[in-house]
């Protein structure tokens, strides 16, 4: 009865993860690969795109600028671990060993870019030297695009992707940017599924909020770093409670309501990841869901009080 019961909780989890997960592939995943894009600006070709011709998957996102060209241009030239940052979660990226630059100034000797340079992502003597993508397409003043290796691939494999930067103005007080990703054929079920399920929606996360610290900087606003610092940890506590809330589906009698906390707590990451309130929209979202986790452990019963060993 015990391994029965324990079974069935089993499968309740098992049947809210599928239903979270497809969601997030029929809504989520079409919203954040087309992120702020037009539907002209989805199908127009863009510079870049020659270097995979026959691209199986793209996608487009686009911000508009409140700043010309040439104001946006030298953040943007200075992209790079080695130059001045992605200007994004530096919090993640340093965590995982990249060693991005923590201040956010122009550096006008770093500006500078040849067909054939290599874009850092991590630094060059990690990652087997293999964090980098190459400039194959430059116009300056307006574009850059760089052929990628999927993650996990080995510099003897061929390069099998892009990644396009593009600045164009809409008038002369104004620009609109860019990005577009594209995908060669051949990548394995195992790369595809890796990708739908994990890098993309973390590739999006970092490269929005990149987006949008150039924005604000070619504004000349401050990319609030401390804010990006307390929204990290709002997506550990979040992510918390969602592990939490599965647990107790499987270990207690009333499953009802920690699998409600645990569709909650999973709606709530996905928009804290994905959607990026702001940082007050963000604590009170995190509280709710933690408030419904502490609720859940205090009406919990152990396991042994109703037969499961």
């Amino acid at each position: 009865m015990a391994l029965r019961r324990t079974f069935f909780h089993a499968l309740i989890l098992t049947l809210a993860l599928t239903a979270i997960g497809a969601n997030f592939v029929a809504y989520t995943r079409p919203w954040f690969l087309h992120w702020g894009a037009t539907p002209d600006e989805l199908t127009r070709g863009l510079p870049g795109d020659e270097i995979v011709p026959n691209a199986v998957s793209q996608y487009t996102r686009a911000v508009t600028i409140q700043a010309p060209v040439e104001q946006v241009w030298p953040w943007l030239a200075q992209l790079g671990q080695d130059r001045g940052g992605f200007y994004s979660f530096d919090l993640l990226e340093n965590i995982v060993g990249c060693q991005m630059p923590v201040e956010d100034v122009l550096l006008p000797e770093k500006q500078t870019w040849q067909e054939g340079d290599r874009l850092w992502m991590y630094p060059r003597e990690r990652a087997g030297g293999a964090g980098f993508a190459t400039l194959r397409t430059y116009v300056p003043g307006h574009a850059m695009g760089f052929s990628t290796r999927a993650l996990g691939t080995t510099l003897e494999e061929p390069e099998d992707g892009s990644w396009s930067f593009v600045l164009d103005p809409i008038d002369d007080r104004t620009t609109r940017f860019t990005i577009r990703g594209r995908l060669a054929p051949g990548r394995s079920m195992a790369g595809q599924v890796f990708d739908v399920a994990f890098f993309e929606p973390v590739h999006f996360f970092m490269e929005r909020r990149m987006m949008l610290g150039i924005k604000a900087l070619a504004e000349g606003r401050d990319r609030d770093r401390i804010a990006n610092h307390a929204q990290v940890g709002l997506w550990v506590m979040g992510f918390a409670v969602l592990v939490g809330a599965g647990v107790l589906i499987v270990r207690r009698r009333d499953w009802l309501r920690p699998l409600v906390t645990l569709l909650a707590a999973a709606l709530v990451f996905q928009i804290l990841t994905l959607g990026q309130p702001p940082l007050l929209v963000g604590v009170v979202l995190t509280a709710l869901v933690a408030g419904l986790f502490v609720r859940d452990l205090l009406r919990y019963e152990p396991a042994q009080q109703w037969g499961v060993s």
